[in-house]
């Protein structure tokens, strides 16, 4: 899938060539033990390389994700289930008709993203050392300098 499809995330990368996002979405139906019913869950498997701003020196970083999400598709006007959930390897969400995958897996995207990404070892910019005489400052204070004379 192209970079370009998921705007919230592109906001994020820079650089103008991206390598497009690899996805798998599936679905899973999961019975329960007694055989009455059972739960559907959505599987995202995204693959991406995201090149991010390194927040020390400032140059690119490739940054490999591999995210594995289940979600738990919970029927419309259904209660959600607790917070408390004894397995914490999936998320519920509304299995609404409409529901937007392409969002879903920007969310997800978006979610893997460091904070502040930074390389393992790089340095901070150090200031450009230049002679004060190019600066229009020193022009000024020759100025300055001339007219009290």
């Amino acid at each position: 899938m192209p970079v370009s499809l998921l705007p919230r995330y592109a906001a994020e990368l820079v650089g103008a060539e991206q390598v497009p996002v690899r996805l798998e979405v599936r679905g899973e139906w999961v019975s329960n033990v007694l055989g009455n019913g059972g739960q559907a869950f959505l599987v995202l498997d995204i693959h991406a390389e995201p090149t991010l701003r390194c927040q020390r020196c400032l140059s690119g970083l490739a940054l490999p994700l591999d995210i594995a999400s289940r979600l738990l598709l919970v029927p419309p006007g259904r209660e959600m289930p607790d917070e408390d959930l004894d397995e914490d390897d999936f998320d519920p969400i509304v299995a609404e008709p409409d529901l937007d995958v392409l969002a879903l897996v920007e969310d997800e995207l978006l979610l893997a993203l460091p904070l502040a990404p930074r390389h393992e070892n790089c340095d901070t910019p150090h200031p450009r050392v230049e002679d004060d005489s190019a600066s229009p400052f020193a022009a000024l204070a020759k100025l300055r300098g001339a007219g009290n004379k």
